[in-house]
């Protein structure tokens, strides 16, 4: 936070009787306490109207009934993002969907297992699709969807949520080592577009042209077991290294991706949760983990295309998932087929009693999971302020509206979270920052102080921007920062950074109501 006193202040909201001195008895509400702080903003100097919006849902056993949700859900997104675009700021999005389904080396291992699986390939149709659902159009597998030009390759007769539909049935016959990462990672690694827009080491053609050089990038995990990524060569879904790997069931996965504290989980009941659980470390392939360290996404998803990531500028890319939380994590031995645990002094012998991982959720027969940790610790290691919503939830209208507004808050608008101190006096810094290391390269003054002389910011409402309530007294604003100045007067390589005095509520009521009645 800066240097600024004014930023350090409390305020106390006094209760009118005591302005007037009236003998009155105490309000039976704590008075609210607001605390002046600093909201940051950061501003793109050449608004970005590009999405690239991708969804790796997991098609394995059990699945059916979270896709169900996703795509009942799916519109409020759409009508979101149509609502942001009617207001003026319309994009161009791109929306995608891969599926878990990488397989595995050895095809004895699983029927669903089958080698290389769906391979990260855009699936323009899921392999549960209706009959009648038909394909996006122009060639493409995925859905083109321009705001602003009024355009889209929807097929005929058929909107945008119902090609979704058809795009995201993918079913629930996938391999059940979910290599949820490693697809989203190979759907976008392996087809990346040059600066020119070309695809020059594309491996995966189905995937040409949804990413593009200049988009903002979401991508949404939708899972309700943990990340199973391994090297195509490994041998750990091997049906002949039970003496190795124990059962081969989904805790393999767990047993050689997971480890808590200085150990790999046991192959064994944990007898109770366990503390510190993390992704097992493997790099270069050293271990104790037998699946890729996350570093390999971590690096892809967080650094710039210069560091061989994903985007010039790594804050274009927004991550959200819809799992299991990451605690707790514990095993015991059970029945694979019911999830009963068996009775003391049982056997193991993978079959009737096995090692298996305890849900982390478990809200209903359909809606459970088990413990996300490798997807969402590299989620938090990517950006800590990522939407991360349970699986278990049984209605995903909040994790989508979350998903669209950090996707409309990235096109270009420098809207403020909270209420301003003082809109016809804001106490703001607005400074161009360099987007390789968000050094400050120039400080832009105030149009108060500049008498309206461009280069210069000044606070406005903007319908835009969500509304956000004064805890002092419960006005309604919908505050952002616009700088006034035109393309030839931005520094290139840069972003603008907003920081403005903001008022936090942290106690109380501002406005106390009395309490109810006797009975009710």
């Amino acid at each position: 936070m800066r240097a600024r006193n004014t930023w350090m202040r409390l305020a106390l909201a006094a209760s009118p009787a005591l302005l007037l001195g009236a003998c009155l008895a105490p309000p039976v509400e704590t008075p609210v306490t607001t605390v002046i702080q600093e909201t940051d903003v950061r501003v793109e100097q050449n608004v970005k109207n590009k999405v690239d919006l991708l969804f790796v849902i997991d098609d394995s056993p059990s699945m059916m009934p979270k896709q169900n949700e996703l795509k009942a859900r799916f519109p409020e997104l759409i009508k979101l993002l149509d609502d942001f675009g009617s207001k003026g700021s319309p994009a161009w999005y791109h929306i995608g969907v891969v599926s878990s389904d990488l397989g595995s080396a050895q095809s004895t291992a699983n029927s669903n297992c089958r080698p290389g699986g769906l391979g990260g390939k855009l699936q323009s149709k899921g392999r549960a699709a209706g009959g009648t659902c038909a394909a996006p159009g122009n060639g493409l597998n995925f859905i083109d969807y321009n705001q602003l030009n009024g355009t889209n390759n929807l097929p005929a007769g058929q909107d945008l949520p119902n090609t979704f539909t058809c795009m995201a049935s993918v079913g629930d016959t996938g391999c059940g080592f979910e290599h949820t990462l490693e697809a989203g990672f190979r759907a976008l690694h392996d087809c990346q577009p040059d600066a020119s827009g070309a695809y020059p080491n594309c491996t995966i053609p189905e995937n040409k042209n949804f990413l593009r050089y200049d988009s903002i990038l979401a991508v949404v995990f939708v899972t309700d077991e943990d990340d199973c990524s391994a090297p195509p060569d490994s041998d750990l879904f091997d049906l002949n290294k039970t003496g190795t790997y124990g059962s081969l069931l989904s805790y393999r996965c767990t047993n050689y991706g997971v480890q808590c504290g200085a150990n790999l989980m046991p192959y064994a009941d944990s007898g109770g949760a366990l503390s510190d659980c993390h992704s097992a470390p493997n790099m270069s392939n050293m271990g104790p983990g037998k699946l890729y360290d996350i570093s390999r996404y971590v690096d892809f998803f967080k650094g710039a295309t210069s560091q061989g990531g994903v985007r010039v500028d790594p804050s274009d890319v927004i991550l959200a998932a819809i799992d299991a939380p990451a605690a707790p994590v514990q095993s015991f031995i059970g029945n694979p087929t019911n999830y009963q645990a068996c009775p003391a002094g049982s056997m193991v012998d993978g079959t009737k009693c096995a090692v298996l991982l305890g849900h982390s959720c478990n809200a209903s027969s359909t809606f459970f999971g088990d413990p996300a940790v490798r997807i969402n610790e590299f989620i938090n290691d990517v950006n800590p302020t990522s939407t991360i919503t349970s699986i278990c939830a049984m209605d995903y209208t909040s994790a989508l509206t979350s998903l669209g507004m950090k996707i409309v808050s990235k096109i270009g608008i420098a809207c403020l979270s909270s209420p301003i101190t003082d809109p016809t006096n804001p106490d703001c810094v607005v400074e161009d920052r360099a987007n390789v290391d968000d050094s400050v390269v120039d400080s832009i003054e105030s149009c108060a102080l500049t008498g309206n002389q461009q280069p210069c910011w000044q606070y406005k409402e903007n319908d835009k921007c969500d509304p956000v309530v004064n805890p002092i007294n419960n006005s309604i604003t919908q505050g952002s920062i616009s700088i006034e100045r035109d393309q030839s007067q931005i520094p290139p390589g840069t972003h603008a950074r907003v920081a403005c005095a903001t008022i936090a509520h942290s106690g109380g009521q501002t406005n106390p109501s009395p309490p109810p009645p006797p009975g009710r």
